[in-house]
């Protein structure tokens, strides 16, 4: 709801009548047991015993209970989770912040639960884990225990870390800890590494127990905002660090705005990621405002994508003087690539509608088919500049990419773009030079006549339009 639209209907509510606001309640209790147990928890708010018991019921029952939940299933067990994880930090840990750390432990702990029986393509099991982590800091926090004993809880619950969701425990341990006590943790997670990595001389290979301490400190530095304390912690199992670790070093000096540190992780080349440490330097280079150096890499960049967001990356680092120049080579090079969808997409940020459809009819048989995460948006672009021809020969691309690939789970889109090219048919719009619609459907229903279930979608939805799901 919007925040508006809330305040307007609490101002409406303050004004009622408060036994017609009870009538309702009933009546809405009668209808939805989730307003019948939020009423009969608001009825415990005094009790925070038995509101503890009831949460802590639910939660057995889920433990126990023998259900599965498949990929269409998960996300809703999910979002009852996190319900379930939200209700007890606004209903119990303001009354019984004790109780309330207790349940959101015993959830944490049970999380083989959640994950074993759940498919969680979609993350949201482990979102609720992670969910529970930042109540438990919080809880934790207001619990008023010593805090002594909770670094030792805090790394027997992140040891006990199965399934790899629970680092919110650490990544966000400084909604607990003071920045002392994470440097202490600090040193803890050192002192296991330095034990594994002796260790590791009498073997072959670094022991697992190294790795897990780099994890844990890499999560600790983002704790502490301190990316030293990352890179210590790489740096002693691998003193020479890869590319992928020099990117990770970049990224986490510049988020704690720390460019200068960065920079030094950016020399040499990166192999098959060069392009990302060219495209990090040129972000270093300009936070140091050495844009000079950087402008070249930027251009360099977008040269060799002609996208959008390069182009916007060079201009960010010009002078307003030398933009015009840019964008006028950033129009011949759209006009001069042999990828018309692209090089359309970028007439269109120039502000050239006619140039991009121009470039779309001119060459429609160089439009890829398959690469609809350009074509979808670039289509309903044109549509809003009224460039129907454009518009077509992109509907067409992608109508017979999925057909001519056989993607029987993309025909619904396929008799949406089909629908659509027969609206802009219908309207009498010339589409030179391209090939009449009368003789484009001849062509489909010719090479596709036994592909069945492509036309039964197009029979059943001919009205549909494009971009419903």
């Amino acid at each position: 709801m919007p925040q508006e639209t809330a305040g307007d209907l609490e101002a409406f509510l303050m004004r009622q009548d408060p036994s017609t606001l009870v009538a309702v309640l009933v009546e809405l209790a009668g209808d939805h047991p989730v307003v019948q147990q939020r009423l009969a928890r608001m009825q415990l708010a005094d009790r925070p015993g038995r509101l503890a018991a009831g949460f802590r019921k639910t939660l057995s029952a889920w433990r126990r209970s023998p259900s599965s939940y498949g990929y269409r299933e998960s996300p809703e067990f999910g979002r009852s989770l996190e319900a379930w994880l939200d209700q007890v930090e606004r209903e119990l840990l303001p009354k019984d912040p004790a109780a309330a750390l207790a349940l959101f432990e015993a959830f944490i702990e049970a999380d083989a639960s959640w994950f074993e029986r759940a498919d969680d393509s979609d993350g949201c099991i482990g979102e609720a884990v992670r969910a529970a982590c930042r109540h438990w800091l919080q809880a934790a926090a207001r619990s008023g225990a010593a805090a002594s004993e909770w670094p030792q809880r805090l790394v027997r619950l992140v040891s006990a870390d199965g399934y790899g969701a629970r680092d919110e425990l650490l990544r966000r341990a400084d909604l607990l800890l003071d920045e002392s006590e994470l440097r202490g943790l600090v040193a803890r997670f050192e002192a296991l590494m330095t034990e594994a990595l002796a260790g590791s001389r009498r073997s072959q290979g670094l022991p697992h127990e190294v790795y897990k301490a780099s994890a844990a400190l890499t999560l600790l530095a983002e704790a502490l905002h301190d990316p030293d304390v990352m890179v210590r912690a790489v740096l002693r199992y691998s003193p020479e660090p890869n590319a992928q670790q020099r990117h990770g070093f970049v990224r986490a000096y510049l988020e704690a705005d720390r460019a200068a540190d960065a920079l030094v992780w950016l020399q040499g080349s990166w192999g098959s990621i060069e392009e990302s440490r060219r495209g990090l330097l040129s972000d270093v280079l300009g936070r140091l405002g050495r844009y000079d150096e950087s402008a070249p890499i930027r251009q360099d960049l977008f040269e060799r994508s002609v996208s959008v967001f390069e182009l916007r990356r060079w201009l960010e680092h010009l002078p307003e003087a030398s933009r015009p120049g840019a964008l006028q080579r950033a129009r011949q090079l759209a006009l001069d690539h042999d990828d018309p969808a692209r090089a359309a997409v970028l007439l269109l940020e120039l502000g050239d509608a006619a140039a991009a459809e121009l470039k779309l009819v001119s060459e429609p048989a160089s439009i890829r088919g398959e690469d609809y995460s350009v074509l979808v948006p670039l289509a309903e672009a044109l549509r809003t500049h009224q460039c129907s021809r454009g518009e077509t020969a992109v509907y067409r691309a992608l109508l017979k990419g999925v057909l001519d690939r056989a993607q029987a789970r993309a025909y619904g889109h396929a008799a949406r773009y089909w629908s659509r090219l027969r609206q802009i048919g219908n309207t009498g719009t010339d589409l030179l030079p391209l090939q009449s619609n009368e003789d484009f459907e001849a062509e489909i229903r010719s090479r596709h006549a036994r592909k069945a279930a492509f036309w039964a979608q197009v029979n059943g939805k001919r009205s549909a339009q494009v971009g419903a799901d």
